[in-house]
């Protein structure tokens, strides 16, 4: 991990600004990600992925 006292405050600014950006970038395609694996697991039992979420919203979950 870099030394983080050499920068101004400024660039601690930026740098958090970045890293929040990454962060959400990451969040979103891990989301991306586990909708690929979900629908592909629902195939797999020969369902929609729309038909699997219904029912879990119809037992109250």
């Amino acid at each position: 991990m870099e030394d983080l006292s050499r920068y101004s405050v400024e660039q601690l600014r930026d740098l958090r600004k970045d890293v929040e950006r990454e962060i959400e970038r990451r969040r979103r395609e891990n989301i991306t990600q586990a909708r690929r694996e979900l629908k592909h697991i629902a195939e797999r039992y020969g369902f929609a992925l729309s038909d699997l979420l219904e029912g879990m919203r119809e037992e109250g979950r």
